[in-house]
């Protein structure tokens, strides 16, 4: 768990920013922007997620490196590694939720003029839907932990980044929040009523953890704000 591996390398999302004169490529969002069905939510969920897992590394990275803060390391070597794996995951699962919506499409396009295409045609298609549902709950999950890392990271982490902090919980709530819904809507292309119900509970009690835990991130984080202006 050596620290150097969240400070120094891959703090950037490759397919984000990969130009010398801009920070932030726009063909990600000029593809976002068109008539495409994908990219689409799902996507964003995830990049919105991995941004979170992002600020919480830059968090933890200048804490690390603050004098006065010799205490805050351990568990900033530990919460800067951990993001540095969801910043990854999450952006990987940008482009998975577009590969899932295009599975759908293409099993969806498979024949059906005999009853052996039919039956192979009805599974594809099921498997291809319950992927797609699949990855937007995978992105939540993950969403989730990058919440959980917040709430550790705050208690210990350096003042003056506080508020990075606090719009990490914000993107990462988004994150949780447009992953489940784009795994419920999904769920309008199923029949299996256990299934449904299955994920539908998931669903909700992703959603209560998650709300919850950021109510608490973010109250703490405000009122850490308020005094330090205070203090001045």
């Amino acid at each position: 768990n050596d620290v150097t591996n969240f400070i120094k390398n891959e703090k950037i999302i490759d397919y984000v920013v990969k130009n010398d004169d801009h920070m932030f490529d726009f063909e990600f969002l000029e593809n976002l922007s068109s008539n495409s069905p994908a990219p689409g939510g799902g996507s964003v969920s995830a990049l919105s997620g991995s941004l979170g897992a992002a600020l919480a590394s830059m968090v933890a990275a200048l804490t690390h490196e603050k004098k006065g803060m010799l205490e805050s390391k351990p568990l900033m070597d530990e919460v800067g590694v951990e993001a540095q794996k969801l910043i990854k995951q999450l952006a990987e699962l940008v482009n998975e939720d577009a590969n899932a919506f295009n599975k759908v499409l293409d099993a969806n396009r498979l024949p059906a003029n005999n009853v052996e295409e039919k039956q192979e045609k009805l599974e594809q298609v099921l498997s291809a839907n319950k992927y797609a549902i699949y990855i937007p709950l995978k992105t939540a999950k993950k969403c989730f932990r990058v919440i959980e890392l917040l709430n550790l990271l705050i208690k210990k982490c350096n003042p003056n980044s506080i508020s990075d902090a606090g719009v990490a919980a914000e993107v990462a709530l988004a994150g949780l929040r447009g992953g489940c819904m784009n795994a419920l809507i999904n769920l309008s292309h199923i029949d299996d009523k256990t299934f449904i119900n299955k994920i539908k509970k998931e669903v909700d009690e992703l959603i209560l953890r998650g709300e919850l835990l950021h109510k608490k991130v973010y109250k703490q984080i405000i009122s850490m704000i308020k005094k330090s202006n205070k203090s001045k």
